[in-house]
């Protein structure tokens, strides 16, 4: 571990905390130590197969904690799953907080987690690391933005802009806002259909229909969230162009990208975008410890952007207010240069391309077994630039589907309940772990694609679902 150097000087960080500041942690080099180093991981050295994706790789799922033996695991998407080497590098980090905790973190810490950020800025193409701050989750950071922006100038009324695919608890943010607002900030939620979110043109389109709509009523818009991969849908958005088209307006308007299934599953330049705000999860398809995502904070003259929980790195600057909020369990933050080292060394770009070249295949297959030819056709013109790791695939109708649901096209639509159903008899009867989503009426699976995954679990899906 690399300790802060003794000062015949008085306190440079916050608090009491014998380290330098943050802003001199950021400015130092660190090019000749490597907290990847730290430690020697066998299970790091293992190579994924990356060349075939038809039957289960030993070798792939070993790297993973997951129970496969039981559960063929087709929601990744949702909480992720770490790697064996990420919960080795938390172990280690965990221990070495637990066998002298006054030292470790006065003096230990905060040099480790600077570290830990430049490594991920580095990785997510951002120049200033200073400018990214580490976070517990995406929900975290997604509520300090809305509640930083929109408390700002309290006096003023205010809206906020997003798409009825945005993410639930997002919806909840800001209604918590706007009720305590005394009616000084709206929502404006754009109503958006699977179909049109398969649409770049359509999508802009709807913003800046929307957008003029706010204005037209004398308010200004405040903020424009957008997700860069809908959790419910699994959509990958036109993200840089709605932020171009925002930014160019008369009055330029702020975005808030939720970029919660981004870091690993999509190649991200976070510069290059230029959103204002991007938040992102480390432990979805990244595979580190849960308890690290990021916030990027690209708008330099907008207002200032606080954690939700106020300690001594309070009025100190970003850095210093997010790093320190009250002890936590730092390991999951520190783990991740080892995190970035081991999908570094197993090929980041082969990597990705196993898991978008599954999810299409994947697709594909759902719909061939389910003998759904117009589905198919479609699914295999499926723009590139549209594919990741996650993908929403229909159900059949007019069949019987697990659970005994029965959805018929000339018959009332299908409800949450009848999603609930399939997914939990394919839960507790065949062991397969995927959500059942209810969209504009119809029954669709997400289905997600990481390296443990192969086509023979998406067969087994493909019989399982449908019971006659």
């Amino acid at each position: 571990m690399s300790g802060s150097a003794s000062s015949s000087g008085g306190y440079e960080a916050f608090g009491s905390f014998h380290t330098p500041s943050t802003a001199a942690l950021f400015a130092r080099d660190d090019t000749e130590s490597d907290p990847a180093m730290v430690f020697a991981s066998e299970i790091a050295s293992r190579r994924l197969q990356l060349q075939s994706n038809s039957a289960p790789n030993a070798s792939n799922r070993s790297l993973f904690a997951l129970d496969l033996e039981t559960w063929t695991y087709l929601n990744h998407g949702a909480f992720g799953a770490p790697t064996k080497v990420a919960i080795e590098a938390a172990n280690h980090w965990r221990a070495q907080a637990d066998a002298q905790p006054l030292n470790f973190n006065d003096r230990e810490l905060f040099p480790l987690v600077v570290r830990a950020i430049k490594s991920l800025a580095g990785f997510v193409g951002v120049a200033k690391p200073e400018t990214l701050v580490l976070l517990p989750n995406a929900t975290a950071g997604l509520h300090s933005v809305l509640a930083s922006v929109l408390e700002s100038e309290a006096a003023e009324e205010k809206t906020v802009v997003l798409f009825s695919t945005r993410y639930g608890a997002v919806r909840k943010m800001l209604q918590a806002v706007e009720g305590s607002s005394a009616g000084k900030v709206h929502i404006h939620e754009e109503p958006l259909s699977l179909k049109e979110s398969y649409d770049d043109q359509k999508v802009v389109e709807k913003l800046e229909n929307a957008l003029e709509a706010v204005e037209a009523a004398g308010r200004r818009v405040a903020l424009v969230v957008v997700d860069h991969i809908t959790s419910n849908t699994a959509v990958t958005m036109p993200v840089k162009e709605i932020v171009q088209r925002c930014h160019s307006r008369r009055d330029r308007v702020p975005v808030l990208v939720d970029g919660a299934h981004g870091l690993l599953n999509l190649p991200l330049d976070l510069d290059d975008l230029g959103a204002d705000y991007y938040v992102g999860n480390c432990h979805k398809w990244f595979c580190s410890a849960r308890g690290a995502a990021f916030l990027h904070v690209a708008r330099e003259n907008g207002p200032a952007i606080e954690p939700r929980v106020i300690s001594h790195g309070f009025f100190y600057g970003m850095q210093s207010a997010f790093m320190w909020t009250g002890l936590e369990d730092y390991s999951a933050w520190l783990a991740l240069p080892q995190c970035l080292a081991f999908w570094r060394s197993q090929g980041v770009d082969e990597t990705r391309e196993y898991m978008h070249s599954l999810a299409q295949e994947a697709a594909e297959l759902l719909y061939s077994r389910w003998g759904m030819c117009g589905h198919l056709a479609r699914e295999r013109e499926f723009p590139q630039h549209k594919r990741h790791a996650m993908r929403l695939v229909q159900l059949p109708t007019s069949r019987r589907l697990c659970g005994g649901v029965v959805v018929d096209e000339k018959g009332p639509k299908a409800t949450s309940t009848d999603a609930k159903r399939v997914q939990d008899g394919l839960h507790y009867i065949h062991h397969i772990e995927v959500p059942v989503k209810c969209v504009d009426g119809k029954l669709y699976v997400r289905v997600s694609a990481h390296v443990y995954n192969c086509l023979d679990d998406f067969e087994k899906l493909a019989v399982a679902a449908v019971e006659g």
